[in-house]
């Protein structure tokens, strides 16, 4: 399975599902909506890595998003969300930042700052629209977390 950040990077795939979370769609309808020729392609290779599902057969499937594997991406990424906003540089800028923008992590710092962030948003926007979705109660029983003695 290829890297879900790899999959995510591309900037057509992040289209495609932010595209999806509005509501589900064929890959006729995603290449019209979004002017992508390769779509097809790319619903491929979003529905290999597991964040999108389909309904029905050959031209008629309907392709709607999966937010599930983001979920690790989600629990990578926090520890690195939460020092940015904890620790500060003299400047006023997060240590994740001034990394960014050091001479020898400069592309690297700014790749991977990009790529947490497009991470994020489409996780965000994942959970968002789970939330409204779902009935209230399993809403509510998905927010409690089990204690220890069960």
């Amino acid at each position: 399975m290829a890297d879900i950040f790899d999959v995510i990077a591309d900037a057509n795939r992040r289209d495609i599902l932010r595209s999806l979370l509005e509501e589900p769609a064929t890959s006729t309808q995603i290449k019209a909506k979004l002017g992508l020729e390769d779509a097809a392609k790319q619903i491929a290779v979003l529905a290999k890595a597991g964040l999108l599902v389909s309904t029905g057969e050959g031209a008629k499937k309907t392709w709607s998003v999966d937010p599930a594997p983001l979920q690790d991406v989600d629990g990578w990424l926090v520890p690195f969300l939460e020092a940015a906003g904890a620790f500060a540089t003299d400047g006023g800028g997060s240590v994740f930042g001034a990394w960014s923008g050091s001479d020898a992590g400069e592309t690297l710092g700014r790749a991977v700052a990009d790529r947490s962030h497009q991470a994020r948003v489409v996780i965000e926007d994942a959970s968002e629209l789970i939330k409204s979705r779902l009935p209230k109660t399993v809403t509510d029983r998905l927010g409690k977390k089990p204690t220890k003695g069960a």
